[in-house]
């Protein structure tokens, strides 16, 4: 399997009901933004992680990946998915794309990406 591409869905003041659902094994690939948004729950019963992949590097050392743990039964909002710290770079495939990996089982996993 490919990493799923995964629509940002807008907030809007009139509220926004987000669609959620579980990421392949493969990951995911999302946009990044000064306002997108991660929103993680894990529905299992056993705890995940999520990992928001880094591009960057800062004097030439690599910028650590973003992880978040999620115990079971817990929802979080992760970010902002900076594109200098997450995106790929111009002129590359994924530009100003991210990757997201997943532990634990997908189908227990719920996300959505959020922009306002």
């Amino acid at each position: 399997m490919a990493r799923q591409s995964v629509t940002t869905q807008q907030i809007t003041r009139a509220g926004t009901i987000p669609t959620a659902g579980s990421p392949n094994v493969d990951g995911d690939i999302i946009d990044t933004g000064a306002s997108v948004f991660l929103l993680l729950s894990n529905t299992g019963a056993s705890p995940a992680s999520v990992t928001v992949v880094s591009q960057a590097t800062f004097d030439g050392l690599a910028v650590d990946d973003l992880t978040v743990s999620l115990a079971a039964g817990v929802t979080r909002v992760v970010g902002p998915i900076s594109p200098g710290t997450f995106g790929f770079p111009a002129g590359d495939t994924n530009a100003s794309r991210a990757f997201v990996n997943y532990t634990g089982t997908p189908a227990d996993i719920k996300r959505s990406v959020l922009s306002y």
